[in-house]
């Protein structure tokens, strides 16, 4: 009674044998990808709600209904995810399965994905999937088009910290500018690292990607890699920055982290595991550099420049492509040219179904509306 009280409910009067065999009817030809939205039109229509149906269908509730369809409800054989977890649970397919399933050319790519997961180590930067399809679109939007710096890689976890998701919360430093012996305060954005805090470690995490303090041994290395990002703390960051070898905006400050577990039988393998699974990209050394740059332009999550620094954000997430690898979203730009009717092809995997939104685009505005509620606390900012 009470969602009923909300409007998150229409009661209806009709008979229920009536109804159930109108419902029969309608699902003998229904398509899992259109998440009965369309008999839900009809049924309102029925009870005279025709134009509030109208006035809401098509947007991106509908749109991300038809994406969750598309993996619960559709069938591996029609091109859908139902039924992955079970084959999950199941374990890994075997290589003829693959074969079946897939051209050798994606075959070839799996592999070498696999390989490039191996040499994935405590300093080393991860992307998110470049895919059209993102692998977080329906949940953990957080992590689409993410960078994230891999902390540890144990036996039990893998451990890392997102690095282009500023937050509302800033962080005020003093420095005392050493030439003029003047004082003043700078707001760094608190960067979102993840939804965890690691028990009996700081707070906070420092890190720092220059030169002349890697030089001057301000903190020490993530990982192995000493020309790498380094880590530090607040006292390094002011010692540094009092010294005149860094200005304050090269630093960035982390809270949370991200966590990737390791299960038995390979069902959960880490950070490998998601390299493995498609989920992430390891990030090219050589562009870390360009990455960090890019990253340093983002200020304090505000209102007005919310979509200012996700733009940053994805650059930042754009450097960190392999060199020679043609994302799959440049295979989509085309418009779709045929389907049920204008502007939309039924059969083009990178649409929506029975809609002219691409799922790239989709991805992008479930981050977007994420970024609003969670670390802007404005949901109506959202998609």
């Amino acid at each position: 009674m009470g969602e009923l009280d909300r409007k998150s409910w229409y009661m209806v009067a009709t008979d229920s044998q009536t109804l159930l065999k109108e419902l029969a009817r309608q699902s003998a030809g229904a398509d899992p990808r259109d998440a009965g939205l369309e008999t839900w039109t009809l049924l309102m229509n029925m009870i005279g709600r025709g134009e509030t149906a109208e006035e809401y269908s098509g947007h991106f509730d509908d749109m991300m209904l038809k994406e969750w369809a598309r993996k619960n409800l559709l069938s591996a054989e029609a091109g859908g995810g139902a039924g992955d977890k079970q084959r999950a649970q199941d374990g890994v397919a075997s290589t003829r399965e693959l074969m079946q399933a897939e051209p050798i050319d994606r075959l070839i790519d799996r592999v070498s994905a696999a390989a490039r997961g191996e040499d994935v180590t405590a300093g080393s930067l991860v992307r998110a999937s470049s895919a059209e399809r993102s692998p977080f679109l329906l949940d953990n939007q957080e992590l689409h088009k993410s960078l994230v710096l891999i902390l540890s890689d144990d036996d039990n976890i893998s451990l890392g910290v997102m690095l282009n998701r500023p937050s509302s919360k800033g962080l005020d430093i003093s420095i005392t500018e050493k030439d003029s012996g003047k004082s003043r305060t700078v707001s760094l954005p608190l960067r979102f690292g993840g939804q965890y805090a690691v028990k009996g470690s700081e707070p906070l995490l420092w890190l720092h990607s220059n030169r002349v303090l890697r030089a001057a041994k301000v903190g020490s290395p993530v990982g192995m890699d000493e020309g790498g990002i380094w880590k530090c703390s607040s006292n390094d960051v002011t010692a540094a920055v009092g010294k005149g070898l860094a200005n304050i905006e090269e630093f960035m400050v982390v809270s949370g982290v991200s966590i990737w577990t390791k299960g038995e039988k390979g069902l959960a393998r880490g950070i490998q595991g998601e390299i493995r699974a498609e989920r992430f990209e390891v990030v090219p050394q050589s562009q870390a550099a360009a990455i960090w740059s890019e990253l340093s332009k983002q200020e304090v999550l505000t209102p007005t420049n919310m979509i200012s620094s996700l733009a940053i954000a994805d650059r930042a997430w754009q450097y960190g492509a392999v060199k020679n690898n043609v994302s799959s979203k440049t295979k989509s730009d085309k418009m779709p040219i045929s389907g049920l009717g204008e502007g939309f092809d039924e059969e083009d995997d990178s649409l929506v179904f029975k809609s002219d939104v691409r799922v790239s685009q989709l991805s992008d505005d479930a981050l977007r509306s994420w970024v609003a509620t969670f670390l802007l606390n404005t949901p109506s900012l959202g998609a």
